[in-house]
This record gives C-alpha cells, sequence and structure tokens, in this order.
C-alpha cells in the first residue's frame, strides 16, 4: 500500500539500519541527503520498474516518477523474499532526480540484503501511490554447478510491430536475466506498420535532442508487454547503432538522417545519456564504458561486448552484397585495440565450461555469391580482426565458446571459423530474429512496408541461396520474429528459438521454432 508521510519517514531511519555489508553510517547519510528532498505525495510510474546489472550479491533498480512536479522528489524503495512483502529485506529512500528526467537508478548490495542465486521482489512508493511489484534473481555465486539460463532479444522497432515477444519472453520460467543485444529503441522510423510514431521536432519520429531521446524510451516503456518483461526478469543492456543513429562507427555519422539538426557528437552523447537514464545498467567508474565479463558460476562466463563505440568506418561505403576487398585489410578493428586486448585476455583466463559471447553483430559470414558479404557493417566488414580471435582461440585452445547475436532481424545458426566461412570451426554462433524489426526477404523484395506481401515462395528462394552459398550456416528461418534462449549445462549447450506472430496481429503466445545442442569439446551444432 501506498505510505502516508509518517510510515514513510519512520521507514527511512529503520531502512539504514537494515543495510549490513556497507558501514551503517554510510547509508545513514545517504538517507540524510534524500531526506532533505521533498516527498513525493502523488505522481505516477507509467514507463513501469526494471532491474538489471545482476551480481551475486547486487542488483540495479530503476523507476521513473511522472506527473509530480519539476525537480527532484523522494521515493521509498523496498526490496523483499515475497511478493506480498511480508520479509522485507530492505526499506531505502531513494530520489527522483529532475535533471535525469524523473529516472531513479539505485545499486542495492550486500551480504545481508541479498544472497546468491535467490529470488527476490521490489517495488518503489509515494505517499500516494505505489508501482508494480517487480521481481529479480541474483547471480549464483562462482563455485554454482547449477545451469544456467539466459534470455536475449535484439531489434525492436516500434511502428514495425507490437511487443507480444515480450510478453512471451516474461512467461519464460527459470531464467537467470535476460541480455538485450542492441537496438532497443530506433532513432527513427524505418519501417511501416500498426503503429504510429511522431516523435521528433518534424513528428517523423526522428530524435536527435536529448529531451527527444528520453521521449523515445518513454514511448517503448509505455508498452505493456515490455513492461512486463521488465517486471519479470533483470536486464543487461547493450547498445548497437539505434540508441544513437543507424550505422554510425564511434565518432563518425552513419548518414541515416535527411535532416541534421544537431551536430554528431552532440547527438551521440545525447543517445548514450538517455541509454544511460532510462536502462537499469550502472555506469558507475566506467563512463561509457559497456563491456565487460559476469562468472555465472561454473558452467558460464558471459562476455558482453560494444561493438560501435571503438571501431573503424564500415568499407566500400557500406555498400551491400557487392566484392569488398578492404573488409580483409590488416589493422581495421571493431573492437578497438583496448577491448580487443581485454577480450582476447579474458577468454584465455576464463574458467568456466562455456564461454558466452554477447555479440550484437553477426560474426558468421553472409554472402550472396562467393566472397561477396550481403553487409559491411557487422563482421564481414572487419576480417583481419575476426580472423585474429578466430586463431586466437585455436592457438590458445581456448574451447566450448559460443556468440550469442543480433541485429539481422533473422534466427541463424551455425559454426564460427577465423575467415567467417568453410569448415575449421573454432566456436558457435547463435542469432536471434528481431522483436519487430522487418528481415531479409522484405530486405531483398523492397517491400520492407509491405511484410504481408512477401509469398512464402520468394522467402523460400532467399533462403536456399543462403544455405548453398554458406554452408557454414546451419540453420536460417527469415520470416519470424522472437527471441531466443541459451542454456548451459556441464556437457552441453542448449539453445532454443522461440517465434511469436508479427504485425499486424498482437499475439503474446510463443512456439518454439528450433532446438539446438553442442557437445562439450567440439564447435558443431547438432540441430535437434
Amino acid at each position: 500500500m501506498p505510505l502516508d508521510r509518517r510510515d514513510f519517514l519512520k521507514a527511512g531511519a529503520a531502512g539504514a539500519l537494515l543495510l549490513g555489508g556497507v558501514p551503517v553510517d554510510g547509508w545513514a547519510r545517504r538517507n540524510r541527503r534524500a531526506l532533505a528532498v521533498p516527498l513525493a505525495s502523488g505522481g505516477a510510474f507509467a514507463e513501469g520498474i526494471a532491474a538489471g546489472a545482476p551480481k551475486p550479491l547486487g542488483i540495479v533498480l530503476w523507476t521513473r516518477l511522472s506527473g509530480a512536479g519539476a525537480g527532484d522528489r523522494r521515493l521509498r524503495l523496498e526490496v523483499a523474499h515475497d511478493r506480498g512483502f511480508r520479509r522485507t529485506v530492505l526499506r531505502r529512500d531513494v530520489v527522483a532526480r529532475g535533471g535525469a528526467d524523473g529516472t531513479v537508478k539505485v545499486r542495492v548490495e550486500g551480504r545481508r540484503i541479498l544472497a546468491p542465486g535467490q529470488e527476490y521482489f521490489y517495488r518503489f512508493a509515494t505517499r500516494g501511490s505505489h508501482s508494480e511489484v517487480g521481481r529479480f534473481r541474483t547471480l549464483v555465486p562462482p563455485d554454482s554447478r547449477a545451469p544456467v539460463r539466459i534470455g536475449f532479444f535484439s531489434c525492436q522497432d516500434w511502428q514495425a510491430g507490437y511487443f507480444g515477444a515480450h510478453r512471451a519472453l516474461a512467461a519464460e520460467p527459470d531464467l537467470d536475466f535476460v541480455v538485450c543485444l542492441g537496438d532497443y529503441i530506433y532513432e527513427r522510423n524505418f519501417y511501416a506498420g500498426p503503429r504510429r510514431d511522431t516523435l521528433g521536432a518534424n513528428h517523423d519520429g526522428e530524435v536527435q535532442t536529448l529531451d527527444e531521446y528520453r521521449s523515445k524510451y518513454r514511448q517503448y516503456k509505455s508498452d505493456a508487454d515490455l513492461r512486463a518483461m521488465h517486471a519479470t526478469h533483470a536486464l543487461y543492456a547493450m547498445w548497437d547503432d539505434h540508441e544513437v543513429e543507424d550505422n554510425y562507427t564511434a565518432n563518425l555519422p552513419g548518414e541515416a538522417t535527411s535532416q541534421v539538426r544537431v551536430p554528431f557528437g552532440q547527438r551521440r552523447a545525447n543517445g548514450y545519456r538517455a541509454f544511460a537514464e532510462y536502462q537499469p545498467e550502472d555506469f558507475m567508474g566506467t563512463g561509457t564504458r559497456l563491456y565487460r565479463n559476469l562468472r555465472l558460476g561454473r558452467n558460464a562466463e558471459l562476455f558482453l561486448l560494444d561493438e560501435r563505440q571503438y571501431r573503424d568506418d564500415q568499407p566500400c561505403g557500406d555498400r551491400a552484397a557487392v566484392p569488398c576487398p578492404e573488409a580483409d585489410a590488416p589493422g581495421r578493428t571493431l573492437l578497438g585495440a583496448e577491448q580487443k586486448a581485454w577480450f582476447k585476455r579474458s577468454l584465455q583466463a576464463s574458467q568456466a565450461r562455456w564461454k558466452l559471447i554477447a555479440n550484437p553483430l553477426m560474426m558468421m559470414s553472409l554472402d550472396t555469391a562467393p566472397n561477396t558479404p550481403f553487409l559491411k557493417d557487422d563482421w564481414d566488414g572487419y576480417g583481419a580482426e575476426r580472423r585474429e580471435l578466430g586463431e586466437h582461440l585455436r592457438q590458445k585452445g581456448i574451447a566450448d565458446v559460443a556468440y550469442v547475436t543480433g541485429d539481422i532481424h533473422t534466427f541463424f545458426a551455425g559454426e564460427v571459423t577465423p575467415s567467417g566461412r568453410g569448415a575449421d570451426a573454432v566456436a558457435t554462433e547463435f542469432v536471434t530474429g528481431s522483436v519487430t524489426s522487418l528481415g531479409i526477404p522484405e530486405t531483398v523484395s523492397g517491400d520492407e512496408g509491405a511484410r504481408n506481401a512477401i509469398t512464402p515462395e520468394e522467402a523460400y528462394a532467399v533462403t536456399q541461396n543462403v544455405r548453398t552459398v554458406n554452408p557454414h550456416i546451419k540453420y536460417d528461418e527469415q520470416r519470424s520474429r522472437g527471441y531466443g534462449v541459451v542454456e548451459a549445462r556441464d556437457r552441453e549447450l542448449l539453445v532454443r528459438y522461440v517465434a511469436v506472430q508479427a504485425a499486424p496481429v498482437r499475439s503474446t503466445q510463443g512456439r518454439t521454432l528450433a532446438r539446438f545442442r553442442v557437445a562439450s569439446g567440439t564447435p558443431r551444432i547438432q540441430v535437434l
């Protein structure tokens, strides 16, 4: 229930004493600072709640307070073992910052508050209202042998369709957490579909200023299915390009806008700041460093890569489906020197059975004809660095490596070689289809705005070309929308693709599209 002012203040005093594992006076100082901020007496939590960046003893909790006036406002955060909040482990005053668009983001951690591998519930409250109840699970301890289950998704254009895949993802049992592989928002309209997006100065869906990027996140988080996923599973959020601008590279714009209203450097800063404000991520002490690794017990370690912020420009003018010798030029980088060195070093040091790599861009080659890559914006445009990473795996004897990938709006599964082609596999790769964004058949036909005009025969022809030219790809399904689930066990990796009927129908029922198995010790995919 909402708290009255007296209960709110009494709970604040008690909250400082409940936070073991951190010096009590530190928490008391934080609570004193929070108590100096006016208590929110009203407002709403229209964008829901979210948990993210889970650790064995920590979690980031997020919400946004709207309709409570300008300036900072104080809220109450509660965390409990049970959904009814009878066994509360934390009550804490937190502040919705007016300068951060009313968002709240707080890390809860401490051995006396949280335990590894456990389920918890949380909520935020003002004096007169409260948020919905959210759920999260802390990570398993480093010595755990329990299976690890991770959901993964990418590419959810608002106009292209409904977010029913997220309702199905919310219903997935026993996930440890979910990873967004990028393109959580789209900075402009790309696809005609059942929903309108009229944000931006020109009401064409394109956002460039900070306030416009914030409005885009508010729009996306207004979707009930997306909010349901956030309320059920903790998230590790990664960005790709559409969080800023289509196909941008480091400090270079993607030239995707017809009317530049903000210099690109400022536009990128606006996109990064809105991402940081609206995602349950913890950037404390890291600036905009997104890449990191997480030990998930003995069975898995997850590596999250940033494949936008440090890269060289795309080769050959980023033209699709043309030969491009420049793509394999030595010295070209997708990761940047510092991230690449960290990645190689961390892979070699990993003691986990499975090395899972959250990889926004497809590592395997996707050719339309021999040695003619379809895209230059993914690893096909950075062949020398791909080869370097693949040879590193081979030379150092690093086994059981699997990439989980987004971006290309298509379900693929296959085997990764140093060249991206051929049969000398060193890893496997599982590419999820999009939540809504349209895929290869629509792109090839030129009918991206008329998805249902693509006939099954046309889609079949595209599929057959992919399999013929790219034998390292063992599975592809190009018309479905959905997500993936990966499960790391001691002796095997299991992957499941789930499809949800897409636009123009809103469906929340998932169906299993495909299942895969990889046995430990061999980079070969079994299609089950």
